[in-house]
């Protein structure tokens, strides 16, 4: 129990961290770091999905031989299953890929609303400019 508490701790301080580096690298000047999150999060859900086929046709069966109740030998037997149609792969594909980009779009979201809050606060830096002249 105690180290299901000190994961989550850790978890959610990482997840904390993780969206003030964002909010922190979306605010600078330079428009493409805060573009940096964003596109590693992209990057594991492109290997997530790729990953995927490695999990998908692969049987495993596990044979025990016993004899008078004394296990005489254990076999463990992977085959590959039928090859699967083009579409019931993207039917097993698309709906990883939406659910691990979550993280992307949230990071996308901070990204766009501190650039629109950077955008506004440079607009209202003119007009003051333009006032006082």
């Amino acid at each position: 129990m105690q180290n299901t508490a000190i994961a989550i701790i850790i978890l959610l301080l990482f997840l904390a961290g993780s969206i003030w580096l964002q909010i922190f690298l979306s605010k600078s000047k330079n428009k493409w770091l805060g573009l940096i999150i964003p596109l590693i999060c992209f990057i594991f859900s492109i290997v997530t999905v790729l990953s995927l086929s490695m999990y998908t046709n692969t049987e495993t069966t596990i044979v025990t031989k016993t004899i008078d109740g004394v296990v005489v030998s254990d076999e463990t037997i992977t085959s590959q299953s039928e090859k699967t149609s083009m579409i019931s792969m993207f039917v097993s594909v698309i709906p990883v890929f939406l659910i691990s980009n979550i993280p992307t779009l949230i990071f996308l979201a901070i990204y766009f609303a501190c650039r629109e809050k950077l955008k506004l606060r440079n607009e209202l830096d003119k007009m003051n400019v333009q006032d006082l002249e």
